[in-house]
C-alpha cells in the first residue's frame, strides 16, 4: 500500500504512462546508442508496457513473474540482438522502464508507508533479476546462433575458394562480399604444452588456445573470418591487399593468442588463383620446418632457392652429393650451418659452438680441402649453401 491505496494503482494506466516514460527516457538520455533508433521506439514502448504490467502483477500478488510472463521481453531481446543493438543498451532500456515505474510508485509514499516501501523494494529487485536473466539469456542465445550461422557461411565460402569452386552463388546466399584480390596465409602453431598450465586439462587448454587464435583472426577480419583453423594452424584468407606491416602485426597477434611463436607463410593471389596460392604457402611451411628455420612470417621471396630445390631431380641430388666427403666429420657440417646462420661471423660462430675462433678457421679450411669449395670465398659459399639445403631436403625426402 502507498498513501492508503494499492501500490500498483499508479501503473494501471500503463499505455499512457509508458508513452510518457519513453518520451522522457528518449529526451533525457545522453548515452550514445542507449535507445535503439526511432524505428524501434514502438519496441521500447512495448518493453516499458510489459515491465509495468509485470510490476502490477508482482505488487498485487506479492510473487515473482512466471516464466511465460517474460516471453515478450525475451522476444524483443532476441530481435535487438539480430539488429546489432548492444546488450548494454538493451538492459538499460529494460532497467530504465522498471526504475521509472518504481519512481512513480514511491512518489506517493508517506512516512508511514516505510514498511511497504521496503517490501516493494524486495519485489523490485526480484523483478530486475528475472528480467535481466530472461533478456540476457535470450540475447546471448541469439548472438550465438547468429555467430554460428556466420561462421558456417564463412567456412563454406573459404572451402569453396580453396577448392576452386564458383563462390558467387554462395556469396549471394550468405551475404559475404567477394573481392578481386586476397592474401592467403598458411599458419603453423607449435604443439600445445601442458606445462603452461598444469592444473588445466590438456583438451581444455587446446580448445581455449584455438578459440583465442580464431578470435584474433576475427578481429583482424572485422567479423566472421574466412579461415579453416585447427589446434595445429590452418589457412586464412584476408580480403584485399593488407600491407606487410599489417601482416606482421597479425602474425604477432596470432603468436600472442597462442602464447607461442607461430610460423606463417603468405602469398597474394587473385580470387581464381587462391587454390594454387594455398598449396604454395603450405609447401613453404613444410620447407621452413624441414630446414629448421625460426618462427616468423615467410614469403616466396625469402625461400625461392630453397623452394626450387624441393623438386626432386639430378640437380638436387648432385648438390647434396657435394658434401658427401663430410659424412665422417659431422662437426664440419655443423660448423658450416652455424657459420652461415650467423652471417659468416667467426666470433659469433665460435661462441655459439663453444670453440676458439681459430678452430672455426681450421674447420672451414678443412671443408675446402675435402669438398673443393672454399666457404670463405663467394664462389665457394654459393655452392656450399645450395648443397646444405639440398642435403637437408634429401635427408627429409630421400628419392625412392
Amino acid at each position: 500500500m502507498m498513501d492508503g491505496k494499492p501500490a500498483s494503482e499508479p501503473l494501471r494506466n500503463f499505455q499512457s504512462l509508458a508513452r510518457h516514460l519513453v518520451s522522457r527516457f528518449a529526451t533525457e538520455s545522453t548515452s550514445p546508442g542507449t535507445v535503439p533508433g526511432k524505428q524501434s521506439e514502438s519496441d521500447v514502448t512495448e518493453v516499458t508496457v510489459h515491465c509495468l504490467q509485470l510490476g502490477i502483477s508482482m505488487f498485487d500478488t506479492r510473487s515473482e513473474p512466471a516464466e511465460e510472463d517474460l516471453d515478450p521481453l525475451r522476444t524483443i531481446a532476441s530481435q535487438w540482438a539480430r539488429e546489432g543493438v548492444p546488450l548494454k543498451s538493451v538492459l538499460h532500456v529494460y532497467h530504465e522502464g522498471i526504475r521509472r515505474g518504481w519512481d512513480v510508485i514511491v512518489s506517493r509514499a508517506r512516512a508511514e508507508d516505510l514498511a511497504d516501501v521496503v517490501a516493494g523494494s524486495r519485489l523490485l529487485l526480484a523483478l530486475v533479476e528475472s528480467v535481466t536473466i530472461a533478456a540476457t539469456s535470450s540475447y546471448m542465445a541469439e548472438v550465438e546462433a547468429l555467430t554460428s550461422e556466420r561462421n558456417s557461411a564463412a567456412q563454406a565460402m573459404v572451402t569453396a575458394l580453396l577448392s576452386g569452386r564458383n563462390p558467387v552463388p554462395l556469396a549471394r546466399q550468405s551475404g559475404i562480399g567477394l573481392v578481386e584480390n586476397y592474401v592467403v596465409i598458411g599458419l603453423s602453431v607449435p604443439p600445445y604444452s601442458a606445462d603452461a598450465n598444469p592444473q588445466l586439462p590438456e583438451a581444455v587448454g587446446i580448445r581455449r588456445r584455438t578459440r583465442r587464435i580464431q578470435a584474433a583472426v576475427s578481429d583482424a577480419c572485422g567479423g566472421a573470418p574466412l579461415a579453416l583453423l585447427s589446434e595445429e594452424g590452418g589457412t586464412i584468407l584476408l580480403p584485399g591487399t593488407p600491407t606487410p606491416a599489417e601482416l606482421e602485426n597479425l602474425v604477432r597477434r596470432l603468436g600472442q593468442a597462442s602464447e607461442m611463436d607461430v610460423t606463417a607463410a603468405v602469398a597474394a593471389a587473385r580470387i581464381d588463383r587462391i587454390p594454387s596460392a594455398a598449396d604454395e604457402v603450405h609447401e613453404l611451411l613444410d620447407l621452413v620446418r624441414q630446414l629448421s628455420r625460426p618462427p616468423g612470417m615467410y614469403r616466396m621471396d625469402d625461400l625461392a632457392l630453397e623452394f626450387q630445390l624441393t623438386r626432386h631431380g639430378p640437380g638436387r641430388t648432385h648438390l647434396a652429393s657435394l658434401l658427401e666427403p663430410l659424412d665422417d666429420s659431422p662437426e664440419l657440417v655443423e660448423t658450416l650451418e652455424v657459420h652461415i646462420s650467423y652471417d659468416l661471423n667467426r666470433q659469433r660462430t665460435a661462441k655459439k659452438m663453444h670453440v676458439h675462433a681459430n678452430t672455426v678457421d681450421y674447420r672451414l679450411k678443412r671443408v675446402a680441402q675435402l669438398t673443393g669449395f672454399d666457404p670463405t670465398r663467394p664462389s665457394g659459399l654459393r655452392h656450399i649453401q645450395a648443397a646444405l639445403i639440398a642435403r637437408r631436403l634429401e635427408q627429409a625426402h630421400p628419392r625412392q
